[in-house]
């Protein structure tokens, strides 16, 4: 009689401790979901991953030249502004970009021909760019913005350098993918 008596207080006390567990879980915020695969350092989504190529890669180099890509599959509809914007670390040792040698082109790679701008308004104290074409930009169409004479950083490191795009009837920009890129690392690079 008491194994009997034993058994039905232990399923008693099974089943409270599984409906405190639920309920539990369901009043605790839920963690999202990780990502797949394998991450040591963290990274971007390969599908947010921009393309990039800096000449003259080298810590604290005054002529630096970086062409940050953007590919066609980015700019699904016409395009009236683009903002980088590019984290604190870059200018906390050193790091500067000058506002008056920025420039937009068609193309990839390097980029061809150059894109009449404008406004290129660069917000320091915001770490951030804002280039805005005199005319909408054509969807589908692959761009180069080029930041001339940049003076990198004092010592190697990986910034991330963040685009959003204003499309033609938005009132606010899209965020469209990052360069990850590897500054200051004494070579020429194209990622």
């Amino acid at each position: 009689m008491t194994s009997l008596k034993q058994s039905l207080k232990f399923a008693a006390l099974g089943l409270a401790a599984v409906a405190a567990a639920v309920g539990l879980s369901t009043a605790l915020p839920q963690p999202t979901q990780a990502q797949t695969g394998l991450t040591i350092f963290g990274g971007v989504e390969p599908e947010y991953r921009l393309g990039y190529l800096i000449d003259f890669n080298t810590p604290y180099s005054t002529n630096a030249r970086y062409y940050l890509n953007i590919m066609r599959t980015k700019l699904p509809r016409d395009v009236i502004s683009l903002e980088v914007d590019y984290p604190d670390t870059f200018t906390e040792i050193g790091g500067r970009i000058d506002p008056n040698k920025i420039e937009l082109r068609s193309g990839d790679w390097r980029g061809g021909e150059a894109i009449p701008l404008k406004v290129v308004d660069l917000y320091e104290d915001e770490n951030r760019i804002e280039i805005i074409p005199e005319e909408p930009i054509p969807a589908n169409t692959n761009l180069v913005l080029v930041l001339s004479d940049v003076r990198n950083p004092r010592r190697y490191g990986y910034h991330y350098f963040n685009l959003r795009v204003m499309y033609q009837g938005d009132v606010i920009n899209q965020y469209a993918g990052t360069w990850p890129m590897e500054i200051a690392s004494d070579t020429n690079q194209r990622r």
